[in-house]
């Protein structure tokens, strides 16, 4: 801005303008930071978009097949048995959100174990509306899409499921306990061959490829040490023998 000579009005109104000026861009400056703090959530609520701050989805759950090995053998054997009947709801609520994050169980192991995930608007980045799934238990590689009626092809499998969970020593447990095992990300896992492996046991159902059957089967094992879970003779014996030729 030019200075002038002249009367002491002049002067002041000069001194007056370059004031007028420096609010107007500090003013502006405010403005711009603002805005860098709003757009990515703005971004991140634009339908079916991906929000850019979304973390990676996590590593798969490691497994060691010697240690499952040696896991294994401290396992109880013993039948599976149980004083009354299952009932689904002995487990407490469905998809609980055991771990308080916000976000339901179901929608947390989706997004574990999805890639390209998009997440519906409004829901803080929780809930899941489509992603790719590399199947770990079929390692094929699929897309997946939310779908609120009907049938969904990749589900959240019990590793261990709850009905041998429950004959397996956890009818004695708390409510609590019993829940938290229906929602341990340790026992979960989304894949499409839900419905096929159902309440088998390893000695009845194991992954075709011979990479899946060990990571299967050392999750297997993990999920009933962690919980001081009996098992069956028969699968003990199937699991030895898929875990001694994964370590061979």
């Amino acid at each position: 801005m030019r200075r002038r000579t002249g009367s002491a009005i002049t002067a002041a109104a000069g001194l007056v303008a370059v004031a007028i000026v420096a609010f107007a861009n500090l003013a502006q400056d405010a403005t711009v930071v603002e805005r860098q703090v709003l757009v990515p959530a703005a971004t991140s609520e634009a339908p079916g978009a991906v929000a850019p701050e979304s973390p990676a989805p996590a590593a798969p759950i490691r497994t060691d097949t010697g240690d499952a090995l040696a896991q294994l053998e401290q396992l109880t054997i013993a039948e599976p048995f149980s004083t009354k009947k299952y009932v689904r709801d002995y487990f407490g609520q469905r998809w609980a959100d055991v771990d308080r994050n916000g976000c339901d169980t179901r929608n947390d192991i989706l997004a574990r174990d999805l890639t390209d995930i998009t997440f519906k608007p409004g829901t803080h980045d929780c809930v899941v509306l489509s992603g790719v799934l590399y199947d770990r238990y079929t390692e094929e590689t699929v897309q997946f899409v939310r779908v609120s009626q009907g049938y969904q092809p990749a589900q959240a499998d019990h590793v261990v499921s709850l009905y041998v969970g429950w004959i397996s020593g956890a009818e004695g447990w708390t409510p609590e306990k019993r829940e938290q095992f229906a929602n341990d990300p340790l026992n979960l896992q989304i894949t499409t061959a839900n419905q096929q492996k159902g309440e088998f046991t390893p000695s009845r159902w194991m992954p075709t490829s011979a990479t899946a059957a060990c990571e299967f089967s050392a999750r297997y094992v993990m999920v009933l040490y962690a919980y001081d879970l009996t098992i069956a003779a028969v699968d003990a014996a199937a699991l030895r023998s898929t875990l001694t030729s994964c370590s061979a």
